[in-house]
């Protein structure tokens, strides 16, 4: 079966969403098309394919971008953890060089070590954090949307088009006015995760955005156990308009699989017109 997009396919991986296994939350979901009149459905997951040389090439399941983005940052986060645990809050490594006996350059350099690695990988995981619910913005604007701001200082209402708003919008404009819009929900700013998305923001910034070489102090925040959370708030994010969208009977495409979401869209055809119709559930059978 093969896609507008002549380097993509698809295959028919079921009749129905009933019983199907996400073998790897990176992949994006496939898509449930099921005949108005009840007279034939079918589960189709979209293909990509890339050449390697002249005669052997790659096939493979198209990837869903949040979801990749998603997965760099936990598994960064994740290693951190291990980190943190091991090295730092276990009492069988003694930290402070008050404390050290014996060759203390060689006890710092490899506590240093451990601290470098960590700060890797909690940094890794903040901008991948980060840059996650960013293409899950971006990817939620639809092509036409326009967005008022309020008036500025001159009194002027300043408008901006898909385009403008990915540009030159914070994220955090995006997430507290332009996707409510989008989505119809309430305010973002009663919710738990808002100041964890605050935080995480300021830490990415902190890094993508530094002014002196030589400034370090920001580190020290890394060390807290609030920073697994912090960059843990990506899925809640997601899920609270992913929650409001689905309750109005929409589906989205561009949604990565989510713990506790775990819907397909759904496409109703009738004499070879499509029209999105809404969700089918996982366990949940349509009737035909």
């Amino acid at each position: 079966m093969k896609n507008k997009n002549k380097s993509k396919s698809s295959i028919v991986v079921g009749l129905t969403p009933d019983g199907y296994k996400v073998s790897d939350v990176r992949m994006t979901k496939p898509t449930f098309h099921y005949a108005k009149d009840g007279n034939g459905s079918m589960l189709v997951q979209d293909i990509d394919t890339v050449k390697l040389n002249r005669t052997r090439q790659i096939s493979y399941f198209v990837p869903n971008n949040i979801g990749m983005l998603m997965s760099v940052s936990s598994k960064a986060s994740n290693r951190a953890k291990e980190i943190f645990d091991c090295k730092f809050k276990s009492t069988d490594y003694e930290l402070d060089v008050t404390k050290l006996f014996g060759n203390k350059n060689e006890a710092i350099s490899t506590i240093s070590t451990d601290v470098y690695d960590y700060i890797e990988e909690i940094q890794s995981a903040i901008v991948f954090a980060y840059t996650a619910l960013e293409a899950f913005a971006n990817l939620s604007i639809p092509p036409n949307h326009i967005y008022q701001a309020k008036k500025n200082s001159k009194g002027i209402i300043e408008s901006y088009d898909k385009a403008a708003i990915e540009r030159w919008l914070s994220l955090k404009t995006k997430i507290k006015h332009i996707l409510p819009e989008v989505y119809e929900t309430t305010t973002v700013e009663k919710q738990k995760w808002w100041g964890q998305f605050v935080t995480l923001e300021e830490y990415r910034n902190e890094i993508i955005h530094q002014k002196s070489i030589g400034a370090t102090e920001f580190y020290k925040a890394y060390f807290k156990d609030s920073i697994f959370n912090i960059i843990k708030c990506i899925e809640p994010v997601i899920s609270f308009f992913y929650v409001t969208h689905q309750k109005n009977g929409k589906t989205n495409e561009v949604w990565p699989w989510l713990t506790e979401h775990a819907d397909i869209p759904s496409i109703g055809f009738e004499q070879n017109r499509f029209e999105v119709v809404g969700n089918v559930h996982q366990g949940f059978k349509k009737s035909l």
